[in-house]
Formats: C-alpha cells, sequence, structure tokens
C-alpha cells in the first residue's frame, strides 16, 4: 500500500515538473517587445507565474516567508470575511481583554444581503475543471488559482473543448510547437482512471419500478405539494426523464443518476399517502432504500442529480422524524452541490471559454441556482432544529437568487436578453420560497450566536457589549425582513386554498417566531443593554406567536424538514410558556393549552407531535405539585431568575418518550 501511494506522489511531482519546464520554455519563446502591446500584460503574468511554480519545487527563502504568527494575525484582523473576527484562537486568560470601542467591522461581520448579487467585476479563487469523468468539478483557492493559470497558458485560446478532460485540442492542421506537447490535465484529476463500481449491489434493471398508475399518484402529489416549497427539481426535464423511464426496454441500461432521483420522488411523496395501518416502517421506506442503493452506484461521479437525490432524501427523513439522519444527508448534498461549485454564481471554466461554450446554458444556471437554495434551507433548518454546526458558510457562497418564474415559463424568461422585460411578474409560486430563502440567512446569523466562542465572549465586557449589538442588529434585520413580505404571502392565510403561497405564509411565520425565540432566549439569563425583564417579555411574546402561527400546520405543512421545524418549535414554544412564566400564581395559560391541542392534532402526522405533548403536560403535573408543596414559589417569584422543573421526575419509561427525535 505504502508503495503504491509513494508512486503517485512520485507521478504527480513528475507532472509538476514538466509543467514548470513546459511553462519555462513557453516564457523563454515569447518575443520581446520594447514597445507596450497587449502581449506584454500576458509576458509579464507568464513570467510571475514561472516564478511562482519554481518557488514551488525550488528551496524557500526564509525571509521572504511570513510567519504563522503573521499570517494568523493579518487573516483574524481581515473584515472580508464574514466571519473573520470569530477565528480567535482560545488563550488562557484571555477573559482579561480589556474592553473597547464597538468598531463597524465587528457588526459588519453579520450583515445579510437579503437578495444577493454577483459582481462579474470580482476576482473570484475557483474555476471548473474536467474530472477523470470529463466532467466539470469545482476547485477553489487563490494556490490553486495558479495552477489553473499556469494550465489556461498552455491552452490555445483558439481551441475548443473536447469530450476528453484535457485541454489542449489535437488533430489540428499545422500545429504550434506548445499544441504538440502532451495534452495537461489538473494533478487532481486522471483522465479515465474511475471507481469500479461498488460489489453486491443490484444492478438498477434489477429494481422494480413501482406500477404506472402508482408512480403517476405518487409523482403527481409531490409536485403538487412539495415542489414550490422545496424547487430542487425542474419539473419540465423530470417529467420528460420519467415518461421515457417506462418506456424504454428493461433490457436497455436505465439512466443511474435520474433512477436515483425518481425513487427519491416517489419516498417523499408516500408520506402523503393514507397509511395502510402498518406502522412499524416508514411509509415510502421500499423506494428510500432503492434511491440509495441506485445512488451507491455512482460513487465517485460529480452530476446534478447526486446533489438532488440526497436533498430529497433528507426531507424525506425529516418527513419521518429522522431528524439526525436527515441533518446527514443535508450535509452531504451541501457537499454534493459544492462540488459542482453550485454555491458560486456564473463561474468560468478553466479553459477560459464562456458559460455557453461549456454547455451551460442560461437554464441551467437557473436551475443550479434553484437546487442551492434549496440545499441552502434544508441544512439552516435541520442544523437550527439539533442545535448542531451548518453546513454552508455564508463566506463561501456567491449565488444569486432564483428567478421568481413558474417551471412553465423559466424557458422562456432565461432566453430573453434580458430577464422581465415586460417587469417582474405580479404574483409567483415561487415568491414564498425566495422569501424563506432570504429569512434562512438571518436565521443562519441568529444560530451562530449561540456558537461556543460567541457565548465564552460574553464574560468579557468588550465581548457582551458586541454580542447585545449583534442582537439588536438582528432584531432589526428580522423585522426588516417581516415588513417587506409579498402582500400575497402576508395575507395568504385569509384564502385556505392550499396554494403554495399559504403554505410557505406557514412556514414562513413558524420560522420567524422561532428565529425571534431563539434570539431573546439567548439573551435571557444576561444583565445587560438588552433589559434582561424585557428580553423574556420579547421571548414569550415569540413563543406565543409561534404557537398560533402552527395551526394551520397539520392541513396545509406535507411531511419534510418543514414539518419537523414546526412541531419542534411548537414543543419549545409551549415548554417557554410553562418554564419562564411565574407558575406559582396558579393560572393556566390558555396559549400553553391551545400548544397541547396542536400536537395533539399532529400526532397522526409527526411522530415526535405525542411526544413533544407529553413533556409539556408531565412538566405542568410536576409544577403543579410543586406549588400545592409551596417548593418554587420563592424561587420563581424573581423574574430575573428562570429555574427548570424536576426533570428527574419525568418517568423515562413511558412509550411517548422513546426515542425522542425518531434517531437511530
Amino acid at each position: 500500500m505504502f508503495e503504491a501511494r509513494f508512486q503517485q506522489v512520485d507521478t504527480l511531482c513528475q507532472r509538476l515538473e514538466a509543467l514548470t519546464n513546459q511553462l519555462t520554455d513557453a516564457i523563454e519563446k515569447l518575443p520581446n517587445k520594447t514597445a507596450a502591446s497587449p502581449q506584454d500584460s500576458v509576458t509579464t503574468q507568464l513570467e510571475q507565474a514561472s516564478q511562482n511554480i519554481r518557488s514551488l519545487v525550488g528551496p524557500l527563502d526564509s525571509e521572504s516567508v511570513m510567519s504563522r504568527t503573521e499570517i494568523a494575525t493579518s487573516a483574524l484582523s481581515d473584515p472580508g470575511c464574514a466571519h473573520s473576527q470569530d477565528l480567535q484562537l482560545y488563550r488562557p486568560g484571555a477573559n482579561e481583554q480589556s474592553s473597547g470601542e464597538e468598531t463597524d467591522d465587528e457588526l459588519a461581520e453579520d450583515t445579510v444581503q437579503l437578495n444577493p448579487k454577483y459582481d462579474p467585476t470580482l476576482g473570484i479563487f475557483g474555476s471548473l475543471v474536467p474530472d477523470s469523468y470529463g466532467r466539470l468539478r469545482f476547485i477553489g483557492g487563490a494556490s490553486n488559482e495558479l495552477l489553473v493559470q499556469a494550465i489556461q497558458s498552455l491552452t490555445p485560446a483558439s481551441s475548443t473543448i473536447s469530450e476528453s478532460p484535457s485541454f489542449c485540442t489535437p488533430g489540428q492542421t499545422g500545429p504550434t510547437p506548445m499544441e504538440r506537447r502532451v495534452s495537461i490535465e489538473i494533478p487532481l484529476f486522471v483522465h479515465g482512471l474511475q471507481w469500479r463500481e461498488l460489489p453486491h449491489l443490484p444492478k438498477p434493471e434489477e429494481l422494480n419500478l413501482p406500477p404506472r398508475y402508482v408512480a403517476d399518484m405518487l409523482v403527481g402529489l409531490y409536485f403538487n405539494q412539495f415542489h414550490y416549497t422545496f424547487p430542487v427539481l425542474y419539473k419540465p426535464h423530470f417529467m420528460e426523464q420519467y415518461r421515457q423511464l417506462y418506456i424504454v426496454r428493461k433490457e436497455t441500461e436505465w439512466d443511474r443518476n435520474f433512477l436515483s432521483v425518481f425513487f427519491a420522488v416517489c419516498a417523499c411523496a408516500s408520506s402523503l399517502v393514507a397509511s395502510d395501518g402498518n406502522n412499524s416502517t416508514f411509509p415510502g421506506l421500499e423506494y428510500y432504500e432503492r434511491a440509495l442503493l441506485v445512488h451507491y452506484s455512482t460513487t465517485g461521479q460529480a452530476t446534478m442529480e447526486r446533489a438532488q437525490c440526497l436533498a430529497l432524501i433528507s426531507m424525506c427523513c425529516s418527513g419521518w422524524n429522522t431528524l439526525s439522519l436527515s441533518w446527514h444527508f443535508a450535509g452531504q448534498a451541501v457537499k454534493a452541490a459544492q462540488d459542482l461549485g453550485m454555491h458560486l454564481g456564473r463561474l468560468a471554466p478553466v479553459s477560459g471559454h464562456s458559460m455557453n461554450d461549456t454547455g451551460v446554458s442560461p437554464l441551467e444556471a437557473e436551475i443550479s441556482r434553484r437546487i442551492w437554495w434549496s440545499i441552502y434551507g434544508l441544512d439552516r433548518v435541520t442544523s437550527i432544529c439539533l442545535g448542531r454546526p451548518m453546513a454552508i458558510n455564508d463566506c463561501d457562497c456567491c449565488c444569486d437568487l432564483p428567478m421568481p418564474v413558474a417551471d412553465e415559463g423559466l424557458e422562456a424568461a432565461c432566453n430573453q436578453a434580458t430577464p422581465f422585460d415586460d417587469g417582474l411578474p405580479a404574483t409567483s409560486p415561487l415568491s414564498g420560497f425566495l422569501a424563506f430563502a432570504q429569512l434562512c440567512q438571518i436565521s443562519g446569523k441568529v444560530h451562530s450566536l449561540q456558537s461556543p466562542t460567541r457565548i465564552a465572549s460574553l464574560n468579557t465586557p468588550r465581548g457582551q457589549k458586541r454580542m447585545m449589538a449583534l442582537g439588536k442588529k438582528l432584531e432589526k434585520m428580522l423585522d426588516m425582513w417581516l415588513n417587506g413580505l409579498p402582500d400575497e404571502i402576508r395575507f395568504s392565510a385569509n384564502n385556505l386554498d392550499h396554494s403554495p403561497d399559504l403554505t410557505m405564509c406557514i412556514i414562513l411565520f413558524v420560522v420567524h417566531a422561532g428565529s425571534l425565540l431563539d434570539l431573546y432566549r439567548t439573551f435571557t439569563n444576561r444583565k445587560h443593554s438588552f433589559s434582561q425583564s424585557q428580553t423574556l417579555k420579547n421571548c414569550l411574546s415569540a413563543a406565543r406567536s409561534c404557537i398560533n402561527a402552527t395551526e394551520l400546520v397539520r392541513d396545509f405543512v406535507p411531511p419534510s424538514h418543514y414539518m419537523a421545524f414546526s412541531v419542534h418549535y411548537l414543543t419549545i414554544s409551549g415548554l417557554a410558556l410553562v418554564w419562564m412564566k411565574d407558575q406559582s400564581l396558579g393560572k393556566r395559560d390558555p396559549d400553553v393549552e391551545k400548544c397541547v391541542r396542536f400536537l395533539k392534532n399532529l400526532e397522526g402526522t409527526c411522530s415526535g407531535a405525542s411526544r413533544g405533548r407529553a413533556i409539556i403536560e408531565q412538566t405542568l403535573d410536576i409544577f403543579a405539585g410543586n406549588r400545592q408543596g409551596s417548593f418554587l414559589e420563592t424561587q420563581l417569584s424573581g423574574a430575573s431568575h428562570i429555574h427548570t422543573p424536576d426533570l428527574l421526575n419525568l418517568d423515562p419509561s413511558d412509550a411517548d418518550f422513546n426515542n425522542f427525535w425518531g434517531t437511530f
């Protein structure tokens, strides 16, 4: 094994050495010009690239190398990254830092651009390069940009992209010395070196498709209930491939990538079908398993369908209340999308050709944006529910929001010279999703406030001041987002027509109230410029808003990560009203009773609802018992103290408490 690794390293070194020699030869053959010309800048760039590559293989000059301490210091002080101020290393005694005035740079890190636009004039360290399968993948970083520029200089500007992953076009008449050289490849990928199929996996043709009438029902349910709340698919393309799937004979090899997406769609839609009374398995489990089997058969590849399949599987797991597994699949979907460069807008391929030259049409770019923002929201929701780290760092992303256009009119809109020449559409089934994507950006910032490093900063006066400023800023951003909601979303609850606007309206108000609850809960035990008593009142107000927003969840929100989030924060809101109010007054809160009733109504849809209801009811019983014994009267008399009930008295053997999150 070690010999094989050494051989790979040796091969890599030889390729880098050959690349250096070729670049040096190219520079030497370039004519020297005394007058300024466009080629002077090219020559200068090539000479600079040659010097940088020589520095990789030559000895390092100790006098020209910045020390690690200097690099770390400069990185921490750089305000260009959204989280640069959080990259502080832990040091003993760090809490003794002196307080200082708040700077604009420290607050700017949590600014959210609700409608991000890609600026093509800004340089981005990132390119799409062919992999060993001949498909484009993303590589980034300032150092890798040097490698990309070197390969660009060795590729004729007039060449066209061939089917092979090399960057030179062979076979042209009268080739130049540069064109006669061996094709240059990215050292990270070896053309033709592909993964073998995993043993013991069934062939896709061996997996039975559901009967056509069942498939039609499931596909119809999916696009009717899920699609515009989670536009990870482009319906016209999906339906065209779906029709071909049942036309092609079984002896013909099926498209594995689409097949994995199809089974994932069936798994999601199965949760909408009435149960046959068998509660021992999850609805659609057989389709979920087939989707995974086909997905694993494409190991090593980077395709749009892999990202779609993982996202759909994650949503399916959320609908089953297996949130931990859903979070894992959401993270994998993020990596699959980033592998294709979906997190960056309008990437140029390494060969220097335009997007259209590489087959990336405006329609495909728009579909990519829809996939990315669907996965973005999925990552945010699952991470916030579990209180776990998010897979997407906003500092790494530069992607426009999708167009507010329905699937049926998307291709025509993309083909316009200037989209929306006649103005934006008055209404769009995608409006709610776009508002949700904007809200997720703010909710992610609120979630980041609870990171260990930021909570630890509350031990210093400067950290306290900074955290309170960030909290107020996020509160203002949530208010601005709410005031900017389109009327068709804000008032859609007045018309119970099962439209995507109504579904997203419910989801948006639940997520907004949950974000406020998280924000205020972070500061309820802190006596700072955020008045502690006012923060407590705001926290209770947010909890009541969340409870009222969930009234229609059962009838209008499909089983998905949205349902899991709603049930989770409905439970949290009820507990907030129980724990954070003075229960010694002996009055039952009507909103708590409403919360228990809503959870009971949701028990047939989400398994977590029954467990959440049981926790609230047993907590109320404990408070009632403690109130009769006058045990908590003195402890709960002060509004500045928040105590929890005696959770040790909860009965863990109760069936309602088994497997609270449904995780395995």
